[in-house]
């Protein structure tokens, strides 16, 4: 006997799922909250600034040599 999913709603800040065993009947339901996220966006460190431009710098630095070979 094989479950599968039968219906999926939002109700009252639940997402409820009914399952089913027959494909007709409700066999059982699970009621799951919604969570809601805020997406923060990050600002990067003074740290990662100089993580940055200490990494450009090396980048430009090799081009120059391969650019002098």
């Amino acid at each position: 006997m094989k479950i599968s999913m039968l219906k999926q709603y939002e109700q009252d800040g639940l997402i409820i799922t009914n399952y089913t065993k027959d494909g007709e009947a409700i066999s059982h339901v699970v009621k799951t909250p919604v969570v809601k996220t805020e997406q923060i966006e990050l600002q990067p460190t003074s740290e990662d600034v100089q993580m940055q431009t200490l990494l450009n710098t090396e980048y430009l630095v090799v081009m120059s040599e391969l650019n002098n070979i």
